[in-house]
């Protein structure tokens, strides 16, 4: 993880360092003072950002007493979003994973490792103006690479897929979504569906279709605040031994963030996304999720 996080930092430090041409900030290039988190960035070409983001996340699996299995996970994201042309946003995120897992017997296991990658695209279909749009209408596209490890318990047994840190196949997604911004004021939604393929030793993460709807207040220029819900709807995994009785069915998180920008083209975000309706499948709870972070634009 001491690798991930200096080379992360070298990254970030490099941009701001080394002589580089002088160009436009963000908000001058984009035409709009909004601040954002990546992902939901103003589209213009050239556009480099770096970031990187910790969460926490609790999750339990299985029936309390007979084959419970309760997951802590700690999770660092270094991400690195370019925009090639106007209309293209490409993002790269590398996962570093820090893992416990309690056992029904008492027994405890922790486990440390990179995450499966994810190569994302973002395409913008429509805006209504060609600086400083109101209105963005974008697809989504990527997929997930079987990067991460495939993990076991001390028995020898597979981890539920739902506990696995991957996914050990290839995932790819596909989404639309929209952005309206009138400062201080904006909202995005999206949809994004996520077919995996077969992965380890003949299993199939869930299918899943993930839902956002978010608002934003700017109070000030450099504070602004988002809630909002994050929802999943799942369906079920295929284990080694056949359908997974603990997977499927949907759940929906009630968000809220905060975005400080203490200088031009830096933003320091916090989040919380907790556990406000919980209708998954079978034994699987989902806990609150913390996360904190820091963007940069080169």
């Amino acid at each position: 993880m001491k690798v991930l996080v200096a080379a992360a930092a070298g990254l970030a430090l490099a941009g701001i360092v080394v002589p580089m041409p002088v160009k436009a900030c963000a908000v001058c290039s984009c035409g709009d003072p909004t601040l954002t988190t990546m992902g939901a960035e103003q589209p213009f070409g050239g556009r480099l950002r770096v970031s990187l983001e910790a969460r926490h996340r609790t999750d339990s699996i299985g029936e309390p007493g007979v084959n419970e299995l309760a997951l802590t996970e700690d999770r660092l994201e270094a991400r690195l979003a370019w925009a090639p042309h106007e209309s293209v946003f490409l993002l790269l995120t590398v996962p570093w994973l820090t893992r416990s897992i309690d056992y029904v017997n008492l027994a405890h296991r922790n486990q440390a490792g990179i995450g499966d990658l994810e190569l994302h695209a973002r395409v913008f279909l429509f805006q209504d103006r060609e600086y400083a749009p109101r209105h963005l209408v974008s697809a989504l596209t990527g997929v997930r690479l079987p990067t991460s490890p495939f993990q076991r318990d001390g028995s020898g047994r597979s981890l539920p897929l739902e506990l696995q840190s991957g996914t050990g196949s290839f995932d790819p997604s596909l989404g639309l979504a929209y952005t309206w911004f009138d400062f201080p004021w904006s909202v995005y939604a999206s949809a994004r569906g996520t077919v995996p393929t077969s992965g380890f030793e003949s299993t199939r993460a869930s299918r899943s279709l993930g839902l956002t709807l978010a608002g934003q207040h700017q109070l000030f220029d450099s504070l602004g605040v988002r809630a909002g819900v994050d929802a999943r709807v799942d369906g079920t995994s295929l284990e080694e031994t056949g359908p997974s009785p603990d997977s499927g069915g949907w759940i929906a998180f009630g968000s809220v963030e905060l975005l400080w920008s203490p200088v031009t083209d830096l933003v320091f975000f916090g989040s919380a996304r907790l556990p406000a309706w919980n209708a998954l499948s079978g034994h699987h709870t989902e806990g609150p999720i913390f996360g904190a972070g820091v963007a940069y634009d080169l």
